[in-house]
């Protein structure tokens, strides 16, 4: 079993190479306050962290931001409480 991730120096250069391998046009740059977030959302677990960040590019292409921002880290809500929302 591996640990959970912690909002902590590693955990910044992991996101930091995720943020640079996505097909995003613009670079995404997250302030510590949103790392420490996204170490929450994700639960610490490896495989979430990287399906919050694809889904996070994937709506930055879709609306044209064509980055991931500290405000996107903040709004993002599971795939499942979005379809929640308009049933």
């Amino acid at each position: 079993m591996l640990p959970r991730w912690k909002a902590d120096e590693e955990f910044q250069e992991l996101v930091t190479a995720i943020l640079r391998s996505l097909p995003l046009r613009l670079p995404s740059s997250l302030s510590s306050q949103s790392l420490r977030h996204l170490s929450r959302l994700g639960d610490g677990i490896t495989a979430r962290v990287f399906g919050i960040l694809n889904e996070l590019a994937i709506e930055a292409i879709q609306n044209g931001i064509e980055r991931i921002t500290d405000d996107s880290i903040e709004s993002w809500r599971p795939a499942l409480e979005k379809e929640a929302a308009f049933a």
